[in-house]
């Protein structure tokens, strides 16, 4: 059975076996999908390398935290996003 996106129906009452078609129909489609059969060891490997290659902070933050500490915690998120971004 696909999956129809239009159950269940608003205000029904609940089918075990109706979710439990949908659930079936929703894990074929993302199985058929090659990207996604596995997503986990897929994301390991694409962020291993990029992640190996940031730094720690070295950062004591003052209370409260000056824009100076704030700032560097700013650009470290960003070498961050950017490393994962690149694979």
């Amino acid at each position: 059975m696909p999956f129809d996106p239009t159950l269940p129906l608003p205000n029904s009452p609940i089918s075990s076996e109706e979710l439990r078609n949908q659930f079936t129909a929703l894990q074929a489609e993302i199985d058929d999908r090659p990207d996604f059969g596995n997503l986990s060891q897929a994301i390991q490997e694409q962020t291993a390398g990029n992640v190996s290659e940031l730094d720690n902070l070295p950062l004591i933050i003052s209370d409260p935290p000056t824009q100076a500490q704030v700032q560097e915690i700013v650009y470290k998120l960003n070498d961050l996003i950017a490393a994962l971004k690149r694979q």
